[in-house]
């Protein structure tokens, strides 16, 4: 069966594979959204990690691969928070590329939904989600509001405001994803 639309983290090379429209749209939101966090402050590490995820939706590269240039390109050692292990946890560029994966792939789907005329949303239950996350518990399996969760979404990760607000992705290794109403 074609997926048009991720079921899970891991289905979302694959739906934008199946899915023009929703690959184009991502690929528009990650050269001009905002994009908040210290790892990509200063000089041209904004840019530069914007080129790993424009090759990533682009299916240029796999996430694999993301990951391994996004360590290259916003090498610790050269940025202004180098010296700060909140800012570089063990893991952080996995965790960097996931978290911006997820959001710029659920933002397309719910800017889509939006533009179709409906404000329903479906978030799925993965395979791979972890049971005791609060997206699993509270989100997964229930319809939401797209532009409630559109807000969220953006104001967390744009605007770098981290409210309590359940959205998607919930955490960097969080594998929900929303999808339309069918």
């Amino acid at each position: 069966m074609t997926v048009s639309y991720a079921k899970d983290f891991h289905e979302i090379p694959e739906s934008l594979k199946n899915n023009s429209s929703l690959k184009r749209k991502a690929l528009d939101l990650v050269q001009y959204e905002p994009i908040a966090g210290k790892v990509t402050a200063g000089g041209s590490r904004l840019d530069d990690f914007r080129e790993v995820l424009i090759d990533f939706f682009d299916l240029k590269i796999d996430l694999d691969a993301a990951i391994l240039e996004t360590e290259r390109k916003l090498d610790r050692r050269f940025s202004m928070y180098s010296g700060d292990n909140r800012v570089f946890p063990s893991g952080w560029a996995e965790r960097l590329v996931r978290t911006q994966v997820s959001r710029f792939y659920n933002q397309a789907v719910l800017e889509s939904i939006i533009e179709s005329g409906s404000d329903d949303c479906f978030v799925e239950h993965s395979a791979n989600e972890q049971g005791s996350s609060r997206c699993s518990q509270q989100l997964a399996g229930t319809t939401q509001s797209a532009s409630v969760m559109l807000q969220r979404l953006k104001s967390s990760y744009g605007d770098g405001n981290w409210g309590r607000d359940l959205k998607l992705p919930e955490h960097p290794h969080c594998t929900h994803t929303f999808s339309p109403v069918a």
